[in-house]
């Protein structure tokens, strides 16, 4: 007989194993990957700074993508199968967003100060579930919202410690680099959570564009100064590129995938803090008591997140079709 297809309700990837106990090793391990992330691309402001001394932003860039997408492209051509096609699009769209946000975050630390940039930017942390929420229609749990309004209260203490100083053109660039990030964040979550998304494809498209637009912007830059780099300027591109670039946007979009926007959101929000650390720990810099505090509410605020998108993410069932047998039809049928 004809099956009836109809419209059940299933929760969220993992939902099945879902419970109020603390979150296992397993489903911590995307919060784990985005926290690299965020730890080394916190790392990546002294790298670009120190790189840009020896050449220019825009080489730093161009030094940084169009290696990237040479070695994904070539890894693309040895799989069996290239679905580069499919990943195209969004691809594009992905690539043109996080293009945007690389640009403005770079040239708006030129133009402000450091302290500024890193609570400006952390402003993505409260964007992304706004936009999640609005785009999605799923109305986001009390505690989720407490606990990402708790980490920018951290951040704000981390870097606040610095001093802050007056809106200038940088702060700008910083606040639209915070929202387009906050839509990078969502794209990515829509074009991969609950779908058999081609993460390295989508992930190859997405730096092939941003190096065509920054071999344009940069690349007679970087073709005048690669003549006086030193050992230290080449493993600084090898960092950018391999670490920042190619695990980094591959980690975040898996990560992405297997939880939600708002989350991946408020942890990679954390950049900023990691900057900080690296700052005390390679350059001298100082972070005071203020600090300090900032840093404890911000671990605290990151383990009641992880509990809180949980138990959000397993009670908002999402659509799905299933054949629904009839008659004398078994489900194994």
């Amino acid at each position: 007989m004809k099956t009836v297809p109809v419209v059940l309700y299933e929760s969220a990837p993992y939902s099945k194993r879902m419970s109020f106990a603390p979150p296992s090793a397993r489903r911590l391990f995307p919060d784990l990957i985005l926290l690299i992330v965020a730890i080394m691309w916190g790392g990546s402001y002294l790298a670009t700074q120190d790189l840009a001394v020896a050449s220019s932003a825009a080489a730093v860039m161009c030094a940084r993508f169009v290696p990237a997408a040479a070695i994904l492209l070539c890894v693309n051509l040895a799989r069996p199968k290239v679905r580069l096609r499919d990943s195209t699009l969004p691809g594009i769209l992905l690539g043109t967003l996080r293009a945007a946000t690389i640009a403005m975050e770079t040239i708006g630390v030129t133009l402000t100060s450091a302290t500024n940039a890193g609570l400006i930017i952390a402003l993505s942390i409260l964007l992304t579930p706004i936009l999640e929420s609005t785009l999605t229609k799923r109305r986001l749990s009390p505690s989720l919202i407490a606990s990402i309004l708790l980490a920018l209260i951290g951040i704000t203490l981390l870097v606040g410690g610095q001093g802050f100083s007056g809106f200038n053109l940088g702060d700008g660039l910083m606040l639209v680099a915070a929202a387009t990030r906050a839509l990078l964040g969502v794209a990515e979550a829509r074009f991969t959570v609950g779908r058999n998304t081609d993460v390295l494809g989508l992930t190859t498209v997405e730096i092939m564009f941003g190096a065509v637009i920054f071999a344009a912007w940069g690349g007679n830059s970087l073709l005048e100064h690669l003549p006086g780099f030193s050992v230290a300027n080449w493993l600084t591109i090898a960092y950018l590129c391999l670490g920042c670039t190619i695990f980094a946007f591959l980690g975040q979009l898996w990560a992405t995938k297997h939880t939600s926007a708002s989350r991946a959101g408020m942890l990679l929000g954390t950049e900023p803090g990691w900057a900080l650390l690296v700052g005390v720990l390679l350059a001298g810099d100082k972070i005071g008591t203020l600090g300090y505090m900032g840093a404890a509410v911000l671990l605290v605020a990151t383990w009641w997140g992880a509990r809180a998108e949980q138990r959000w993410r397993g009670s908002n069932p999402f659509p799905r079709k299933f054949p629904i047998p009839t008659g004398r039809e078994t489900a194994d049928d």
